[in-house]
């Protein structure tokens, strides 16, 4: 028997070590040889009943296979993981596990299945103790939202990764904490350059000291991976920042340099590159950027996944082939908007059945309290689905679903107003689809200055906008729909791109008692097409009957 335990410990340490040797590769990003050598290792562990090694094995073999995007096989190891960790009684290696099967679901675009995987996560977390197995835990889970395009989650569990990173002491743990929460963060802070320019500058106050801590960090670590990392992270904070210069010398050496980077980082790095060097004004520069991302892009046919969609989309547009990329970031959007709306629908109903439950067994005010938080989440949720994520106004769906809310029992009148933004397709074609981003969230904010609390306005699609007036007759409804045409006209837009003119075409109606939506958008919408046929820039509306032109000034 002493012969036999012998014999078990120095298999184990041998399993160890080779397990050690296998994080190794993957941490290089070779990770077909990680799974050579950490296979091996999962059968015979298996076959002795070292459930815990077994367990540890299987995870790297799935975190191998997800990065290969080998989807089968990533779910089978998740699978095999979960099982032995389950039987091993190891619930930091459970929570692994469903961290890994949340990263598979995202990655395939699974919305719900994903979202339910992260929620047994963030049951079992509470009930983990050790700083690097919760860090962990939570940069598994900001891959995740990164993957599913919610990205305040995903700096959310990213701050709260480096939180457990630095609480660790260990310095490869933190910097690649840090790095993850700085890309997240960038991304963040250009997605919500127009909404939110306030929480922007909050966010960068925060990421300017990150990126001082990881140039300290890599240093002590020097490698080619550590410097390729750096220079992600400094050109990308340096474009958020608008310095294009530091933001394009960055990234030409990450591009150019012979880094040990898988293929669509070192394709997202040209496609950074050629998008900076055009805002710079070097566009044959530009075009062989694009070019080079196109000879890198791992999915260059019939892209399925929304990153892969917005990628091509980016190269297109860097290639001089502006229909195709329009194409393809209308289908990115829409793939994305119908992942996260799974996502949130899955967390909706998670929160909301543990509301029920608390409900039943509210006993005192400690959860009468958790049931007012849950209830908040469940609104912001819903919130979240009815809002449009580029100008923030309500979408179609919230409008359609504040429409009956917004009829006043007082029988006072409401006006309907679809306006459009003329020649569109134009801003996207010569200025680029960023600078047609840039005019719908402007617009947006220029309308919304013009309106009452009580009315309502929503990005009803592409560039087409919604407004809803309450209790104004016809007279002051005529008045404030031709205000809302004049602001967009007189705004200087030159400072979003030289030379661009925006204006908009309005069709108004009055909106008969108790009239569905869609009749009454039907009705605008034929005088908005009349406005259009008349010359655009201008208003048509039936508010009292007859059909009045309002000349453009």
């Amino acid at each position: 028997m002493p012969e036999a335990a012998a014999a078990g410990d120095a298999a184990g340490s041998s399993w160890m070590a080779t397990l050690a040797a296998a994080r190794r590769e993957n941490a290089a990003a070779r990770f077909g040889q990680a799974r050579v050598v950490a296979a091996p290792v999962f059968h015979e562990a298996r076959d002795r009943a070292d459930w815990t090694v077994a367990a540890e094995a299987a995870l790297l073999m799935a975190r191998a296979c997800g990065n290969q995007r080998d989807s089968q096989d990533a779910r089978r190891w998740a699978r095999e993981a979960m099982q032995a960790a389950t039987s091993a009684g190891r619930l930091d290696l459970v929570c692994a596990s469903w961290v890994e099967t949340a990263r598979e679901h995202a990655r395939e675009e699974e919305g719900a299945l994903a979202q339910h995987a992260v929620d047994k996560v963030l049951g079992l977390v509470p009930e983990l103790t050790q700083p690097d197995i919760i860090e962990a835990a939570y940069s598994g889970l900001t891959a995740v939202y990164s993957e599913l395009g919610l990205t305040r989650l995903a700096v959310s569990c990213g701050r709260h990764a480096l939180e457990h990173a630095e609480l660790s002491g260990d310095v490869a743990r933190m910097s690649m904490a840090r790095t993850n929460f700085l890309i997240i963060g960038c991304v963040a802070c250009e997605q919500a350059l127009e909404p939110d320019p306030a929480g922007v500058q909050q966010l960068l106050v925060e990421l300017r000291p990150q990126l001082e801590q990881l140039r300290r960090e890599l240093s002590e670590i020097a490698s080619p991976l550590a410097n390729a990392r750096l220079l992600r992270v400094t050109g990308s904070l340096a474009a958020c920042e608008g310095r294009w210069e530091d933001a394009r010398l960055a990234f030409e050496a990450l591009a150019s340099g012979d880094y040990p980077l898988p293929a669509p980082l070192i394709c997202s790095a040209w496609i950074e590159l050629g998008l900076i060097q055009r805002r710079l004004g070097l566009h044959d520069e530009s075009v062989e950027s694009g070019r080079q991302a196109q000879r890198l892009n791992p999915v260059p046919e019939s892209p399925r996944r929304w990153v892969d969609l917005r990628r091509l989309s980016l190269i297109k547009e860097l290639t001089g082939h502006p229909q195709e990329a329009l194409e393809l970031l209308r289908r990115s959007q829409d793939r994305r908007h119908h992942i996260v709306m799974a996502a949130l629908e899955s967390r909706a109903a998670t929160l909301s059945a543990r509301l029920d439950e608390q409900t039943l067994r509210v006993e005192n005010e400690g959860l009468r309290r958790s049931n007012a938080s849950l209830r908040a989440s469940v609104a912001d949720i819903a919130q979240l689905a009815a809002t449009d994520p580029l100008t923030g106004l309500l979408n179609r769906r919230g409008l359609e679903s504040a429409w009956a809310q917004l009829e006043d029992p007082g029988r006072s009148r409401r006006v309907l107003g679809m306006i459009d933004v003329d020649h569109f397709k134009r801003v996207n074609d010569g200025h680029s689809h960023i600078v047609g981003d840039a005019v719908l969230r402007q617009v947006a904010r220029l309308m919304g200055q013009e309106l009452r609390g009580s009315d309502r306005l929503s990005r009803y699609g592409g560039e087409e906008f919604a407004a809803v007036l309450v209790g104004v007759e016809a007279p002051a409804a005529r008045s404030v729909f031709e205000r809302l045409r004049r602001v967009v006209q007189d705004f200087d837009w030159d400072g979003v791109a030289p030379g661009l003119r925006v204006t908009v075409s309005v069709g108004a109606v009055t909106v008969e008692r108790g009239e569905p939506f869609e009749l009454a958008a039907g009705r605008a919408d034929k005088l908005l097409y009349a406005a259009k046929a008349a010359g655009r820039n201008r208003l048509v509306d039936g508010l009292d009957d007859r059909g009045t032109a309002g000349a453009p000034a």
